[in-house]
């Protein structure tokens, strides 16, 4: 009985000293975007019924917050919509990297390709 019960303590010790299971998307991430020669700074916060996105210096975009629209999850994937200014949407899909810690993605907003590498804030 001893033994059995040290093995089941040993079990949840290793569970609990683990990182959250690398598919979880969930969180806030931070990291910079390029659109040419254009640069900027991405917080993309990611809950489990949708998010939020904030990005700096991309022309016609808010500053502030905006809610994510048509998300969709899936294993290491994760696809938003985010409305601009106007009648402008920046749309992106992302895609986690092997070990989880990188969430890399590419995106288009008034018709310019944008990319960005975020990380676990």
């Amino acid at each position: 009985m001893r033994k059995l019960w040290l093995v089941a303590v040993a079990a949840l010790c290793s569970a609990w000293m683990l990182p959250a299971s690398a598919d979880d998307l969930s969180g806030s991430w931070f990291g910079p975007w390029y659109r040419g020669m254009t640069s900027g700074t991405m917080t993309l916060q990611i809950e489990s019924d949708g998010g939020v996105i904030q990005m700096t210096n991309l022309d016609g975009f808010p500053e502030d917050e905006v809610v994510l629209s048509n998300v969709k999850k899936s294993d290491r994937r994760f696809k938003f919509s985010a409305s601009g200014e106007g009648a402008r949407v920046f749309a992106a899909s992302t895609q986690l990297s092997g070990d989880g810690k990188v969430l890399e993605g590419k995106g288009e907003y008034d018709g310019f390709p944008i990319k960005f590498k975020l990380k676990r804030r």
